[in-house]
């Protein structure tokens, strides 16, 4: 009996120990093209997105996207941790 409850003890701390590390890492380092484009989706809620590009991908720095909806057309970058950053025009 108490090798089955250590086991079960192992079991339910390790797996929740792994569930930590993989949250983290995905925090810090966000790289999910389909949690990104959630995340924009989201973003531009109020709006309708007819299409989304990618413009640029530096692994672990950033990802560029082109986000087309009915009124205009935006850059946004996408940062690890799934900030999203508008990207405005410079001017002259």
């Amino acid at each position: 009996m108490p090798v089955l409850s250590s086991l079960l003890y192992t079991i339910l701390v390790g797996g929740a120990f792994i569930y930590l590390f993989i949250f983290t890492y995905d925090f810090f380092y966000g790289e999910k093209r389909d949690k990104q484009l959630k995340k924009i989706h989201k973003h531009f809620r109020k709006e309708t997105v007819n299409k989304i590009d990618l413009l640029e991908h530096q692994p672990k720095k950033f990802t560029m996207y082109q986000v087309k909806t009915n009124t205009e057309t935006k850059k946004v970058k996408v940062k690890p941790g799934y900030k999203i950053v508008n990207m405005v025009k410079k001017k002259k």
